[in-house]
């Protein structure tokens, strides 16, 4: 799989859901839909309760690549995504694999206290999403650069413990506001990736006030602080 590819993490908004299906255009058979998907996300060492069981997987070049994520037990489902396909006649492939309950594989229940999360790719998402948060009144923000993390998707086999790895991608940074947590994804040495010299200069240029805080102040139950650093 393509771990350079852009992020849709669809969660408490479904209506987002149909957004990015607009954005899918291609039908030369390279659509992948993953369902009953294991998930282990991370930051700082920390697990994140937020779990994503179905992903839509499509890169048809030309910029037209991205995964979608769907949370589990959210609002919006793996259905939807077949009637949409479907409709508008595009040709997809579909893999899923029953879960051994027996196994060492524990789930998560959701955390509700945990905000949106936004993936960024490369600065337009980033962009997006601080916009996004500024139409909202919030212009505050704690920003951890060195902060470390992961997001992966597998299917375990049931007759041991070994696993099959779907996607991932790696974090370095995160961006959190009262709105949502923004991870700043760092696959390889791919271009697009965001340094923190840049991420920093973009919310300078909206306005947005930044409290830099090293990763040992990261609390998953509570990312965003709220605390303003006085300049003097």
């Amino acid at each position: 799989m393509n771990r350079n590819l852009d992020v849709w993490a669809i969660q408490k908004y479904p209506n987002e859901l149909y957004t990015a299906l607009e954005n899918v255009k291609t039908d030369t058979g390279d659509l992948i839909l993953f369902t009953n998907l294991e998930c282990d996300f991370e930051l700082n060492g920390q697990t994140v309760k937020r779990s994503f069981d179905t992903s839509l997987y499509y890169d048809a070049g030309n910029g037209n690549d991205a995964l979608i994520l769907l949370m589990k037990a959210g609002i919006a489902t793996a259905d939807q995504i077949r009637e949409y396909l479907e409709k508008k006649q595009l040709r997809y492939h579909e893999v899923s694999l029953a879960k051994d309950f027996n196994n060492a594989y524990k789930e998560e229940k959701d955390d509700e206290n945990i905000p949106e999360i936004w993936f960024a790719r490369e600065e337009y998402v980033l962009r997006d999403a601080l916009n996004d948060s500024i139409e909202q009144g919030n212009i505050t923000c704690d920003y951890y650069p060195l902060l470390q993390g992961f997001l992966s998707l597998n299917y375990s086999a049931n007759s041991n413990l070994s696993s099959y790895s779907v996607d991932g991608r790696k974090i370095l940074g995160v961006i959190t506001l009262e709105d949502k947590m923004i991870l700043l994804i760092n696959n390889g040495n791919d271009e697009r990736n965001i340094s923190p010299f840049q991420a920093h200069k973009i919310m300078e240029e909206l306005g947005v006030s930044v409290n830099v805080l090293s990763d040992r102040e990261f609390n998953i139950e509570k990312p965003y602080q709220g605390k303003m650093i006085e300049k003097k």
